[in-house]
C-alpha cells in the first residue's frame, strides 16, 4: 500500500501514513504514536532534503521552487494540483528564461 501510494508527490506518503497508522492503532496507541513519530520524521526528510535534490536534477527546477510549486498546486487544485504543480513550474521557468530574459538580452 505505502509503495504504490509513495508514487503520488508529496500527498502519497500521508496518505499512506494515515492508512499505516490506522492499521497501527489497532495493535495499540503506544505502536501507533512511535510510529507515528518516526514516520512523521521520515517524511518530513524526504520533503526538505531528498526531493527538491532529486526534482533539481531531473527537471532543472530549484529545490525551493520544487516544494515552493507542490504546495501551492496542492492548495489550489488538491491532489491534481500536487501532481502537475512540478512540470508547470519548470514550464514556466523554461518560458522566462527562453523569452523574457532573452527579450531583456535583446534591449
Amino acid at each position: 500500500m505505502v509503495a504504490l501510494l509513495a508514487f503520488i508527490p508529496l500527498v502519497g506518503g500521508m496518505i499512506a501514513g494515515v492508512v499505516v497508522l490506522l492499521i497501527a492503532l489497532t495493535v495499540g496507541w503506544q505502536t501507533a504514536a512511535v510510529y507515528a513519530i518516526c514516520y512523521f520524521a521520515y517524511l518530513q526528510f524526504e520533503a526538505y532534503f531528498i526531493s527538491p535534490r532529486i526534482m533539481q536534477k531531473a527537471v532543472a527546477v530549484p529545490g525551493a521552487v520544487a516544494v515552493i510549486s507542490v504546495i501551492a498546486g496542492g492548495s489550489l487544485l488538491g491532489v491534481l494540483g500536487a501532481l502537475i504543480a512540478i512540470p508547470t513550474a519548470a514550464a514556466i521557468l523554461l518560458l522566462v528564461k527562453e523569452i523574457y530574459i532573452a527579450r531583456q538580452d535583446k534591449h
